[in-house]
């Protein structure tokens, strides 16, 4: 029986192979700086209000990636850390399917174009353009909660709730950098969600938890003030 840690190893050679592989290693976009250029400028266009511009950046990217991996059989994934690429890998494997995971830059793009659509009100595309997001890279908290937020916009509190929860659960996979803002975005989206279905405990335990991880979250302490008001008005109303 292998051991884990040769499995392991395995399985990173396995990945180094695959990558190597790859027919488009010449003019991968994923290995070209010039697409990361390109997300920055996106950012840059959503943050000084110009979101159509920012849109056809993020289509740059995406049709390079697609016109580099059109008709490559393998599964394409993209990942943010070794955890996420790892799991998504192990998953693939369990499915016999042969796949590599990339860079999230592909996904960023997608992700960015979203944001940049629901400042155009667009609130129908950024969905599409979330679950494009999220098809090369399912276990991104990032992603996740992106996706509970466009729910929020259409009041979708169930779908809203279940993609907050997901975020959560899959926020340790995350940066080092970044997890504990996923982890307190996801438990913020889902203490707004329970608000609104009037489960004013359970809101009031999410807010917790995010000042139990993080004391310093104005927001999370903010709506965990709001909530205990609500509560007790109505714990004061006649019954």
């Amino acid at each position: 029986m292998r051991t884990p840690h040769v499995v392991m190893q395995v399985l990173v050679a396995g990945v180094a192979m695959a990558i190597g592989a790859t027919s488009v290693s010449a003019a991968d976009p994923d290995k070209d700086p010039q697409m990361r250029s390109l997300l920055k400028d996106a950012r840059s266009l959503i943050d000084s209000r110009n979101p159509v511009a920012a849109i056809e950046q993020c289509d740059k990217v995406t049709a390079a990636f697609k016109a580099a991996y059109d008709g490559d059989k393998r599964k394409i994934y993209c990942a943010r850390t070794s955890e996420e690429s790892m799991l998504l890998l192990l998953q693939a494997a369990a499915d016999k399917k042969d796949a590599v995971a990339l860079s999230s830059v592909w996904s960023d793009a997608y992700f960015l174009k979203s944001y940049a659509l629901q400042d155009l009100g667009r609130i129908d595309d950024a969905q599409a353009a979330i679950r494009l997001a999220l098809a090369l890279s399912p276990f991104s908290s990032h992603y996740l909660s992106e996706q509970g937020s466009i729910y929020l916009l259409m009041k979708d509190w169930p779908q809203a709730l279940l993609s907050f929860q997901l975020a959560e659960e899959q926020a340790p996979l995350g940066p080092a950098v970044s997890k504990g803002e996923e982890i307190g975005r996801a438990r913020r989206g889902q203490g707004f969600v329970f608000v609104e279905l009037g489960k004013l405990d359970e809101a009031e335990k999410k807010y917790q938890q995010c000042l139990a991880t993080d004391p310093k979250d104005a927001r999370a302490a903010r709506e965990l003030k709001y909530v205990q008001g609500l509560k007790a008005k109505r714990n004061s109303s006649p019954k």
